[in-house]
């Protein structure tokens, strides 16, 4: 400890200094006494009484003793006297060679002798014990007032301190209300955050299903559109968001420890105060009539823990602005937490309206495009059956004409081989019938073509028949699989408000 911090009063130190205050304090100052405030050893002795010049009886000194000798002519035993002793262990006695003449030994004179009564009848401790009474009292009504006066001042400061530590507890305990509010409030958004990340895996389930699904549709209708792309952006954004939802958890768990360090920093601060403050009430209760006092020894003295009043109140003053900082920290967070479920959930709404969408119009042209395939296979059925009837009216023309040329060939033969000799001429019967049989093979190769025209019709009709119905099967389980399976289960896709809910 430096030299100017010392008491000089109780610590040693500065001789100088030390004797300087003494002085100053030995001179009391106008209307106050000497022992204000009281010093151990500063109460002085009885000053001597002075009496008033009465003629004495005579068995006391009078104004007319000497101290010469008697009127026997001795000499004096006073202190210049050849038989005095200055100092043994019988002062007060008389010396033990007093003057001696021949006729016999005298230890006092008259003088003396009244000095001896004057002795005797003065009563000295008589009056020192009333001076020191009356003295006594004066000091012990100083002392005891000093004692209130201390007291007083003592019950005032701690009062005052008392008041402090209310207004610092009543401060302390406002930080401690605020972060507790803050823990719960971060923990219920923490489970919140959880509760989304838990929710978070059903769209992304939804999407990949639905991919999956999609994956079943025949070969076709097995293209990458924009119901495929937007499932794929999907999964991806699921991703994007449960990366931002797992940083921030993070950020959360490392706030909450945080949050639970300056709890337990507040609380042992509020925990000291209310300690304190339950002392120093209780101090401020006692009084000297007290029931419960008790001495304790050497405890007049500094504790070796003990910190300066500034440095209290800037650490009362410090533990409440950590507090404060931390919990406005934990509230900043809350804000990005929820900013991120929100906006997270939005994102999330917004592209699986996108897929929706995309969905919807895949199905309108699915649905369009099968209900115009049924439409050509309706008109494939009708053409097909007309050509088949075309066909079978061919073939009936077919077999009439197989009729004619039997007809003309039966004409012909007869005619060529029946009629004899000269008969057997190319009249004009014979062009007739000739012409005849050219016409009739000429209608059959031309209504032969014509069969296997359409019947070379009829297999291409039966082919697209053939592909219309693949193509039909092939919409409709694409259909299915879009607009019944993964409409179904894109109906379970989680809304915002149950993001946000967790």
């Amino acid at each position: 400890m430096s030299s100017g911090m010392t008491c000089p009063d109780i610590c040693p130190g500065s001789e100088t200094k030390g004797a300087a205050k003494k002085e100053a304090a030995s001179k009391p100052e106008p209307g106050k006494s000497k022992c204000s405030p009281y010093v151990p050893g500063c109460v002085l002795p009885p000053e001597p009484k002075v009496y008033p010049p009465d003629a004495p009886p005579r068995y006391l000194p009078q104004p007319t003793d000497t101290t010469s000798g008697d009127f026997l002519g001795m000499g004096s035993i006073d202190p210049w006297a050849a038989g005095h002793l200055d100092w043994t262990p019988q002062s007060g006695v008389t010396g033990v060679r007093p003057v001696v003449d021949k006729y016999s030994i005298t230890r006092y004179n008259t003088g003396g002798w009244r000095k001896n009564n004057e002795y005797i009848l003065t009563p000295r401790s008589v009056d020192k014990a009333k001076k020191f009474q009356i003295q006594y009292k004066k000091d012990v009504a100083n002392t005891f007032d000093n004692l209130d006066n201390k007291l007083e001042q003592s019950n005032k400061e701690l009062d005052k301190r008392v008041q402090d530590l209310n207004h610092w507890k009543s401060e302390v305990v406002k930080a401690h209300r605020a972060i507790i509010e803050e823990i719960d409030a971060l923990d219920a958004n923490r489970a919140r955050l959880k509760g989304a990340c838990r929710i978070l895996m059903l769209p992304e389930a939804i999407s990949r299903e639905c991919i999956e699904l999609r994956t079943h549709r025949y070969e076709p209708d097995l293209v990458r559109d924009d119901a495929e792309q937007e499932l794929i952006r999907e999964v991806a954004i699921v991703g994007e968001i449960r990366r931002v939802f797992m940083n921030t958890l993070a950020k959360v768990e490392d706030q909450m420890a945080n949050n639970k360090a300056a709890k337990t920093v507040i609380e042992n601060d509020l925990n000291d105060k209310i300690i304190t403050l339950t002392l120093d009430k209780d101090n401020l209760r006692l009084t000297p009539e007290s029931n419960s006092l008790a001495s304790h020894p050497g405890v007049v003295r500094w504790p070796e823990n003990a910190c300066s009043l500034e440095y209290w109140k800037h650490y009362c003053a410090e533990s409440i602005r950590n507090c404060d900082d931390v919990r406005k920290k934990s509230e900043e967070l809350r804000g990005d937490l929820m900013t991120a479920i929100i906006k997270g959930s939005e994102d999330m709404k917004t592209q699986a309206d996108r897929t929706n969408a995309a969905f919807a119009e895949t199905v309108a042209a699915m649905e369009g495009m099968c209900d115009h395939l049924e439409k050509n296979l309706k008109d494939n059925l009708q053409t097909t059956a007309d050509l088949e009837n075309l066909i079978d009216h061919l073939n009936e023309s077919i077999r009439k004409m197989d009729d004619r040329n039997k007809l003309v060939m039966t004409r012909l033969h007869s005619r060529n081989y029946s009629r004899p000799n000269v008969e057997n001429c190319r009249d004009d019967a014979q062009y007739a019938i000739m012409a005849e049989a050219k016409l009739v093979k000429e209608s059959l190769e031309a209504f032969g073509n014509k069969l296997r025209e359409a019947e070379s019709v009829r297999s291409e009709l039966m082919k697209y028949r053939g592909d219309l119905e693949k193509e039909i099967a092939c919409k409709r389980k694409s259909l299915y699989i879009d607009k019944d399976r993964c409409s179904r289960i894109r109906a379970h896709m989680p809304t915002p408000e149950e993001f946000a809910a967790g």
